[in-house]
């Protein structure tokens, strides 16, 4: 049974991300999905070849510009806020973001990060007009300016993404199996993700100063060894949660996000099976490399503590990273604290054939994360 979406959802062309993609990169993740577009989402595509058209000579004016000046950047050691999706990272991200004596990635510079630096006024007025007030999975503010998964960057700079299973959804295992696990793929793909993903963490680190970056891929939680070998002293904050939530929230994203994103139209009961893979073999992985971590660059924290607790939930890292003055920057952390205290979370309900499902299939992380069933 294929997926429904509402039909109004095929007229929004707008908010598609490969449209900041580079057309080289259109292109090999068209012909990796063999050119097909389900026909409803023809439209979306046509947009999006005509964005990466007119943005074309931008990329070219940028590179010419700045990849000089790039490359003798220097990187500090990123913080990495990790997990599955729906665990809390977001406002986690959002939060660790008030202290300016970080910096972060910001919406406007992975929707397209081949002109941010030279073309920042365009850019920003383009994805401005292209975003909703609200992310539709939660209703969390949404503006070019705040935090956002660099993911989507890596999506736009290379076919080496996982985030291009949200465009093209019947490929998702593949997907995840080759450029989350990096199963079956030549040591060449791991090394130019490498080199993509350096790139653009330069030109981050280049427009504000080499100040530390604070990062959010959850992709990256199957990925340790990999972080690890491109910065060995790397911080990574873990967030978790019950489990029984998380796969009803994981629903509510795909559900959000897939009829703006999608090109593809996609069968209900493999996504499912898909969600509950991936989660299984996202946390197989991270167990099996966290010891990877100097003991004293880790942290996890239960979502439901963070939740409760944000402020001593930030303090604890500050003193586990040996952050400096957290009690100057508390003011801040609280003031936004306060500005979201009366903001109303999603509720779920669950049914027993669905709880037994889970439990089943993620029946590992209860133990580990010591959840009830």
């Amino acid at each position: 049974m294929k997926l429904k979406f509402n039909k109004n959802t095929t007229l929004i062309l707008k908010r598609q991300p490969l449209a900041g993609t580079t057309f080289i990169n259109w292109i090999k993740v068209l012909l990796e999905n063999k050119l097909y577009i389900s026909l409803r989402y023809i439209p979306r595509a046509i947009y999006v070849t005509l964005l990466i058209t007119f943005t074309t000579p931008l990329r070219y004016i940028e590179k010419k510009k700045y990849d000089k000046k790039i490359k003798i950047i220097k990187i500090n050691d990123p913080i990495f806020i990790i997990g599955h999706w729906r665990s809390g990272t977001t406002f986690l991200h959002y939060l660790l973001g008030q202290d300016n004596n970080f910096t972060y990635v910001s919406t406007m510079e992975t929707l397209d990060p081949s002109i941010f630096l030279a073309n920042e006024k365009i850019l920003n007025k383009i994805v401005s007009n292209s975003l909703p007030s609200k992310r539709p999975m939660d209703n969390l503010d949404m503006k070019s300016y705040l935090p956002y998964e660099e993911e989507y960057a890596i999506a736009n700079l290379s076919p080496y993404s996982f985030y291009h299973a949200w465009y093209f959804p019947q490929k998702i295992d593949y997907y995840f199996k080759k450029y989350v696990l990096f199963e079956d793929v030549a040591e060449s793909v791991i090394s130019d993700w490498k080199k993509k993903y350096i790139y653009f963490l330069k030109k981050i680190a280049y427009k504000n100063k080499e100040k530390q970056i604070i990062l959010k891929s959850l992709v990256n939680t199957a990925k340790i060894k990999h972080i690890l070998e491109m910065f060995p002293d790397a911080k990574f904050i873990h967030l978790y949660r019950n489990p029984y939530l998380l796969y009803l929230s994981t629903w509510r994203l795909y559900e959000s996000i897939l009829p703006i994103f999608s090109f593809q139209n996609v069968d209900k009961e493999k996504l499912d099976q898909s969600i509950i893979d991936i989660y299984k073999k996202l946390y197989l992985k991270y167990f099996e490399e966290k010891n990877l971590i100097p003991k004293e660059n880790l942290i996890e924290i239960k979502y439901e503590e963070f939740i409760k607790n944000p402020i001593e939930t930030v303090e604890r890292i500050y003193k586990q990273f040996k952050i400096k003055n957290f009690n100057q920057v508390k003011p801040v952390f609280e003031s936004y604290v306060k500005k979201h205290e009366n903001y109303e979370k999603n509720h779920y309900k669950i049914d027993e054939k669905t709880k037994e499902k889970i439990y089943k299939e993620w029946e590992f992380a209860f133990k580990i994360f010591d959840y009830s069933i």
